[in-house]
């Protein structure tokens, strides 16, 4: 079958690969819908059933074509009959017709889904068990044309394809679906993506509407072109939302990336610090601690800046060290081995400090073995008890430390009133006495 015109409606060359001219097929299916354009719907099924002649009969024009190249002097005894192609295809306009019956209902099926789902699915499996689709060959069309049409239909979610699977048999829990193509699964589940990012916007709209400062916040993260004001980095938790935020957006919705203000991610990614009422809250307890602990210490002004120096370590150097460096691990080891051996030397000094407030008298070497050995070793196995198994042996000493340093904002979280007063003094007590420890 040498008819170009076959090959120019499938839009590819003359071939005899069976799968070749099905996915040329489904291609400009996409574009040639019978519901939309059934002359040129028909055009292409026509094509497509002569292109799929040409492959189940190829043999026969090689045949008669290598005879008569061969013999020359052949001559045909017998007049020979060509019918007309409508007489040879007698069938395929009743078939033509049926298809478009068949499709004609897909429409209206999503319809009706996409406002009441289960009347929807009553609606199809209606259809399904009609008899025009008791035709392997019409369900089939049927069923890659429903899945087609889903796929391009703004508002799908999850739970109603999972249905439709159900219904259709489509098997989509397997990388390769049964009932319908992978690439067809996969625009499926895109167009799930895309209706989940747009709700996702929608409650994005409603929340950020609570004060201005939200609205703040709302106009920052969608609209293209706002800029950052200098005051937005020093307002205690104001970016602290937008972080989380495009964490959230970036991990289960990333189609939504590119409709986001694109300054205000550069600016966020860029950023290495931000202020929160943590920071504020520590900042203020480690100042008034370290002024109240070192009032009689008579080098007090060196001690006073050594203690505000590692407490900003471990208080922000190592989130700022953490974020430099976490493209490189080696050098991030490097730093949090440092960190560790740091607060091991000053976790040993306070303990030092301790034994050397309340040693016992000389002789007394059995209080030193029971008293404080079996003291050190509940507190260790405590330790041991309560340390994450995630924990790496060089970081142990350095997670240590930072819980000790930000307990007082933790614990403060949770304390309201009376009990909030209560315990931010004892705090000062129990942290000053272990600062009066580590100095002596």
């Amino acid at each position: 079958m040498n008819n170009p015109y076959i090959w120019s409606v499938l839009d590819i060359e003359p071939t005899d690969d069976l799968s070749i001219i099905k996915r040329a097929y489904a291609r400009k299916l996409k574009t040639t819908r019978p519901d939309q354009d059934p002359e040129g719907y028909q055009r292409l099924r026509e094509a497509f059933e002569q292109a799929k002649e040409y492959v189940d009969r190829p043999s026969k024009s090689d045949v008669v074509t290598e005879i008569l190249n061969e013999s020359p002097s052949f001559t045909l005894r017998m007049p020979v009959h060509i019918e007309p192609l409508k007489e040879l295809t007698s069938g395929i306009g009743d078939a033509l017709e049926q298809e478009l019956e068949a499709l004609r209902q897909v429409t209206a099926i999503i319809d009706v889904m996409m406002e009441d789902e289960t009347e929807g699915l009553n609606l199809l499996k209606s259809v399904l068990s009609g008899e025009l689709l008791q035709n392997l060959r019409l369900r089939e069309v049927f069923s890659q044309e429903l899945a087609a049409q889903l796929s391009e239909r703004e508002g799908l979610y999850s739970a109603l394809l999972i249905r439709v699977s159900e219904v259709m048999g489509w098997d989509i829990d397997h990388y390769q679906p049964g009932g319908i193509p992978a690439h067809r699964l996969a625009a499926l589940y895109r167009q799930i993506e895309n209706t989940g990012a747009k709700y996702y916007l929608a409650q994005l709209q409603n929340k950020y509407q609570k004060s201005a400062l939200d609205r703040r916040r709302l106009r920052l993260l969608t609209v293209e072109g706002a800029t950052l004001a200098w005051w937005a980095r020093w307002m205690p938790d104001f970016l602290k939302p937008l972080y989380e935020e495009l964490s959230h957006i970036r991990m289960h919705y990333p189609s939504l990336v590119p409709q986001l203000n694109s300054q205000l991610v550069k600016a966020l990614d860029e950023s290495r610090t931000a202020m929160s009422w943590g920071t504020l809250f520590l900042a203020g307890f480690w100042l008034l601690l370290t002024l109240l602990a070192t009032r009689e210490d008579p080098d007090k002004w060196r001690d006073r800046i050594l203690l505000i120096a590692i407490i900003g370590v471990y208080t922000q150097g190592y989130s700022f060290l953490e974020s430099v460096l976490r493209d490189r691990p080696r050098s991030l080891k490097v730093a949090q081995g440092g960190l560790s051996l740091l607060a091991l030397l000053i976790l040993v000094k306070m303990l030092l400090g301790f034994f050397d407030a309340f040693k016992p008298e000389s002789g007394h070497l059995q209080i030193l073995l029971t008293d404080y050995g079996v003291m050190s070793v509940v507190g260790f196995c405590v330790l041991w008890m309560m340390a994450p198994k995630a924990w790496k042996w060089y970081q142990a000493p350095l997670n240590a430390m930072i819980i000790l340093v930000v307990f007082p904002w933790q614990l403060m979280k949770k304390s309201e009133g009376i009990v909030g007063i209560v315990s931010f003094v004892l705090l000062l007590a129990m942290y000053a006495f272990l600062i009066a420890l580590g100095i002596r």
